[in-house]
This record gives C-alpha cells, structure tokens and sequence, in this order.
C-alpha cells in the first residue's frame, strides 16, 4: 500500500508478506457459470519457528480470457499498410488475507486536518487528514465526520468505512467526503473527526479522533 491507499505489486519475500508456506488454498482455478458461486478454502499452516508479528498477502481472483484464433489477415483493411490490435480486459479482485501471530498492538492518531472545499459541482468537499499508525499490526476501521455548528447542534456530514493502513506502513493520507446538507455552514464552528475499528462503536472501540475548527 503506497501513502495515498492504492497499491503496487511487491518482490516475493518482502517484509511482511508471506508465502503459499503459511496459507494455502484449493482450488486454484474453476469455471463458473452466470450467477454461480464456488468456495475456496483455505489452510493454514505456521511453522514452529514463527516469530510473533502481521503476515499479510493479497488473493487476486481473476477471469481468465478466452482463447480465441485470430486472422490476422482479416484484421487488416486491404488500403491500409498498417495492422490492428485486439485487446482484452482482464478484470481482478484483491483480497486482503492476514494472519496475526503472537503479541501484536497498534496504535493510530490521526493529524494534519483540514477542509477543502469542491470546486466543481459535480464533486464533494471533503476533509484531508494524516492517519499515523504505529505498532506491528495493521489498523481497519471507519472515518465518522460531525460538524459541530457554534450553538452546539451537531449533524453527521460524512463517513468512509473500510479504511486500512496495513502494516509496515507507518502513514496513509486520506480524504473523507463531506455533505453540504442544508442548515450547515461549512464556515463556522468545527468538524469533529473520529476512526472507530470496524465492527465496535465509540465506546468500545474509539482508536482516534481529533477537532478541526472553521
């Protein structure tokens, strides 16, 4: 995972990766038809020696093309000199898996906080903020954005569920969409900014929160 949340395909044996060694899974390949599903199962398997930290990988599920026959002679017009290309998407899905071995703690706070209102109409707003995460295991949780208005009332604006920052990685910058509701005035008072793990509210599972005025 880079700073800004996409991803880059990594060398084999990069620190915390792991290998088919520790998860297995079967089949490899099937053959489905329209609105068919098939199970994967997975195994795993931890060597003795398994030092106690995050063991991350991807699964790529992806569709295989058909194999077709192409003549060639046929792609190309009869006045041109030049030929034609035929080009398939292959269309994937990446899915974390993780395995958590031993003592493991994380910590997140989040900084730099600021608003930057959309320029175009056609885009939201939206709050730009610096999630630093510290310890051996990898954060996943849910951004909440309350705007407080200078009499107190407060409306929920925005929310961005499903928001990781994976270990090594020490920083991911990110940015929460805001609704420009009407009543609200994005001018005055502050945002109130909480990320609560997935699955645990505020009370149970508050990991970071921070104030930003306007």
């Amino acid at each position: 995972m880079t700073v800004d949340g996409n991803f880059e395909a990594v060398e084999e044996n990069q620190e915390g990766l792991y290998s088919d060694e520790i998860v297995r899974y079967s089949p490899r390949q099937v053959v489905l038809e329209p609105g068919q599903t098939q199970v994967v199962r997975l195994m795993l398997r931890k060597p003795k020696d398994l030092a106690d930290g995050e063991y991350r990988s991807h699964m790529l599920l992806q569709a295989l093309p058909k194999v077709t026959n192409t003549d060639i002679s046929k792609a190309v017009d009869e006045n041109s000199d030049g030929i034609s290309v035929e080009i398939t998407t292959i269309l994937g899905v990446s899915i974390p898996v993780i395995v958590r071995h031993g003592n493991l703690e994380s910590e997140l706070k989040l900084a730099n906080a600021h608003f930057v209102a959309s320029q175009d109409s056609k885009k939201k707003s939206h709050i730009a903020v610096d999630m630093n995460r510290s310890g051996n295991e990898s954060t996943y949780g849910d951004f909440k954005v309350t705007h407080v208005s200078e009499n107190g009332k407060s409306t929920i604006v925005g929310n961005a569920k499903g928001i990781a920052v994976y270990s090594p990685n020490q920083i991911r910058k990110f940015q929460i969409p805001v609704d420009d509701l009407e009543g609200v005035n994005f001018k005055k008072g502050r945002f109130h900014i909480t990320y609560v793990e997935s699955g645990k509210d505020e009370s149970t599972g508050l990991i970071s929160a921070i104030d930003l005025e306007l």
